[in-house]
């Protein structure tokens, strides 16, 4: 197997037409079929349905064309790496978060790259936690930057970045009547938690994944209900005052500052998660990954120090 063949597998796939990928790479039909044969021939599967009508991916040409447009673009980048490294770092990056880190530290993050190095263009994702892995194990992502959820990281490359402390936010005006006292109090332990529901996210993410380790260390267990969807909607619920998230303060910080969520600390015990910059370690150290980290660490720091991102910095 070569890039030929995966670049001539792609343009075949993408115009549905073995001669019209020919014409489209400039090279002889004959040639694009011999390599698309041997192509299959190596890989042990039917990748395209011919017909008079041109071709189509088969169930496994769709599951290699993933694999190979991960390959392609390792490669492309793998080239401008090479080129780049007594220069300037240029190119694509795809960094994948959680929704709450991405709301406290995406801003901040785009602002400085485009300030130090404009010609790195970052394409920004959110996720959970295992869906992130998976993005990152797959190639579609370069760096995600999210908590352990009990996944296997065998492949993956952890970099500590932050503990974030865990809070429980509900609204100012809460519509609950079991809220109404604790609108005054800034703290609530474990053990008062379970006397009422909590929003978190679903147990292979790693809020729910968190949140049971520490059932299991206390013996007490949290009622709790799914998050809706997006961050911005389950925040929208949580200030109409209809319910209590669990989350670390960088998920609702801009809506604390204008006075619509109110958040206690769980204390008896504190929660804590850790954060983490992951990279594949199928896949080498680039000169964007370099100079990118770096800038995420930077940003994290300014978040904690401006009081947005609560938790512990110093993890060494």
């Amino acid at each position: 197997m070569n890039t030929k063949q995966l670049l001539f597998f792609l343009k075949t796939a993408e115009i549905n037409s073995i001669a019209a990928a020919a014409r489209a790479l400039d090279v002889a039909q004959p040639s694009v079929s011999l390599q698309l044969e041997n192509l299959e021939h190596e890989v042990g599967a039917k990748l395209f349905d011919r017909s008079f009508r041109g071709v189509v991916l088969t169930e496994s040409g769709q599951i290699f064309k993933a694999h190979a447009e991960s390959i392609i673009r390792q490669v492309e980048q793998a080239k401008l790496d090479v080129h780049q490294f007594e220069r300037e770092p240029a190119g694509q990056l795809s960094i994948g978060m959680t929704q709450p880190i991405g709301n406290i530290i995406s801003v901040p993050l785009l602002a400085l790259v485009e300030q130090h190095y404009p010609n790195i263009k970052l394409e920004l994702y959110t996720g959970l936690s295992y869906s992130l892995s998976n993005q990152l194990l797959a190639g579609e992502i370069d760096i995600a930057i999210s908590s352990p959820d009990g996944s296997d990281l065998s492949q993956i490359r952890q970099e500590r970045l932050f503990q974030e402390k865990l809070f429980i936010s509900m609204g100012t005006d809460p519509k609950v009547p079991a809220h109404q006292s604790l609108k005054e109090k800034s703290t609530i332990t474990f053990a008062d938690l379970a006397e009422h529901e909590v929003i978190v996210t679903g147990e292979r993410d790693s809020l729910g994944y968190v949140l049971r380790r520490y059932e299991k260390e206390t013996g007490i267990k949290i009622p709790h209900k799914p998050a809706y969807g997006q961050l911005m909607t389950t925040l929208r619920y949580v200030v109409d005052g209809y319910g209590m998230l669990l989350s670390p303060t960088s998920a609702f910080y801009h809506l604390q500052q204008v006075g619509q969520i109110h958040a206690l600390e769980v204390v008896e015990p504190r929660l804590w998660r850790d954060v983490y910059i992951s990279t594949s370690l199928n896949r080498p150290e680039t000169a964007m990954l370099r100079v990118i980290i770096p800038l995420i660490h930077q940003v994290t720091e300014q978040e904690f120090k401006a009081g947005r991102w609560q938790g512990r910095l110093d993890l060494a």
